[in-house]
């Protein structure tokens, strides 16, 4: 068996929102692309615009959160549901160690201000890229076993996709 790891240099783009709790409003999508454009905005057709042409989206728990109220945005910019990466699983996968898993919110002085998508699509761009790195310095046979166990899951093989990485027999 020989693992492979690489990167067709596919495009992606790191995704947050903040939704108002009792009516399930969009306040805020964050959003920033490889090449560093970003979008701050609350209009789901300019978030749609923005996106078109990346082939996949990642963000911190996007798959038990953000993906309920922009899903059908990102299907409408093209992006394939099955191209979506979350951060939040990887993270234990990648750094057992830490006891926690959120993303530090540590541009907020108050804790009632509200969440800043942008800053948290960029700390997930980042722990991404972490959990990229923290792959690749995992010992091959880890690889493989990530792979073998996870690869079908929808957790995981959006990563596993883009990262390029696969067991053959």
């Amino acid at each position: 068996m020989v693992g492979e790891v690489g990167h067709k240099g596919y495009s992606v783009a790191f995704i947050d929102t903040e939704i108002e709790p009792k009516s399930h409003k969009i306040l805020d999508v964050g959003c920033i692309k490889e090449n560093g454009s970003n979008f701050h905005n609350a209009s789901i057709p300019e978030f749609i615009q923005f996106i078109k042409g990346s082939r996949f989206v990642c963000g911190h728990n996007i798959l038990n959160h953000d993906i309920k109220y922009i899903g059908n945005a990102l299907v409408d910019a093209g992006v394939s549901p099955a191209n979506i990466i979350d951060t939040l699983f990887l993270s234990p996968l990648l750094f057992p160690t830490k006891p926690y898993h959120a993303l530090l919110k540590d541009d907020k002085l108050q804790s009632e201000e509200t969440n800043n998508p942008l800053n948290d699509s960029i700390k997930a761009r980042d722990l991404f890229y972490d959990e990229v790195a923290a792959f690749k310095q995992v010992d091959e046979v880890i690889q493989q076993i990530f792979y073998l166990l996870l690869h079908d899951k929808r957790e995981f093989h959006a990563f596993f996709r883009f990262i390029d990485y696969s067991v053959t027999t």
